[in-house]
């Protein structure tokens, strides 16, 4: 029990370490303490090589291993020409503990906005914020904001996630939205910011809004019905927006007519806590269409997969795996 215990505390130590080093916040002096840690023990090493397997070896799963690793204490994950078999540092049980750590882990290593924000909320959550002026904030699900009011401004930074504004009118302090990619400035009173990996996308829902992004491009006055996207690099071409479907996350709905899967997928995640992968690059793009609560994200992979041909596979609470059937 004792050899157990201390195979499990590798192999989660092994999964941080994954974790942390695949963060963009990773140091010199993590990396020197990684460097520590790997050479205090042989195990430590293999630990290390089997959890670096496990993770990319999750990209070559079929059905039939997936099957398999449900049924079977020890996970298999089968390469062109070879079989990767971890030995009994990565029992199931094992693997199991550390995907979840893993997940956790690097969510928390790559949201450091989270860490100095003023104002958060959990995945699948929801929160109301009514600042000094007036003015109100709602924070979607996996949100994170810090504010600034001064006598002569008013700064909002979007670290993460997505947040609908209704501005109180103040001629002498300009209310201002900074997010990863550029800035927005109110005109008005309502709009909706929500951020991307790579991208921000904004929808004024009332009056306009000022967009100035990283590029150093400019829509002086993008209006109501309106959206637009921009990154670090690109400016997205001004589109119009169904209001309803555009507001429906606050009524906790997510509305999707003929998306990708892969697509669908993307957004479910954001009120998950772990991760659902898509296994197969040729059921990505099968369409969804439906209307799924953001409160219970489970009915909607169940309601999904009864209508398109795929399986979901749950390896633990926090790892969720959808292959081709």
């Amino acid at each position: 029990m004792i050899e157990s215990n201390q195979q499990d505390k590798t192999a989660t130590q092994a999964a941080y370490w994954q974790a942390r080093l695949s963060s963009d916040l990773v140091t010199e002096q993590h990396r020197r303490e990684f460097e520590i840690w790997l050479n205090e023990r042989p195990e430590n090493k293999i630990a290390w090589q089997e959890v670096n397997a496990f993770w990319a070896g999750l990209d070559s799963l079929t059905e039939a291993d997936i099957s398999d690793a449900k049924n079977s204490r020890v996970v298999v994950f089968k390469r062109p020409g070879r079989i990767i078999r971890p030995n009994s540092l990565f029992t199931r049980p094992a693997l199991a503990v550390a995907a979840s750590l893993m997940l956790m882990a690097s969510l928390i290593y790559t949201q450091g906005g989270f860490h100095f924000a003023d104002y958060t909320t959990a995945p699948g959550k929801q929160r109301n914020v009514i600042l000094a002026d007036g003015s109100e904030i709602i924070m979607n699900t996996d949100t994170a904001i810090s504010v600034d009011y001064s006598a002569q401004h008013r700064q909002i930074t979007l670290h993460d996630g997505e947040a609908y504004f209704v501005v109180a009118p103040d001629a002498r302090r300009p209310f201002e939205v900074q997010t990863h990619s550029g800035q927005v400035r109110a005109l008005g009173t309502e709009f909706n910011i929500k951020t991307g990996q790579k991208d921000v996308t904004v929808t004024v829902y009332q009056h306009a809004v000022r967009v100035t992004a990283e590029t150093g491009r400019i829509i002086e006055s993008l209006p109501e019905g309106q959206q637009v996207a921009f990154s670090d690099d690109a400016l997205s071409p001004v589109t119009s927006i169904n209001v309803q479907r555009g507001q429906a996350w606050r009524n906790q709905r997510m509305i999707f007519q003929d998306k990708p899967l892969a697509e669908v997928i993307e957004e479910l995640n954001r009120y998950r806590s772990g991760r659902i992968i898509v296994m197969n690059n040729d059921i990505k793009t099968l369409p969804v269409t439906g209307v799924f609560a953001t409160d219970d994200t489970n009915v909607a992979l169940k309601t999904i997969e009864q209508s398109l041909p795929i399986t979901v596979t749950k390896i633990t609470e926090k790892l969720v795996l959808l292959s081709a059937k």
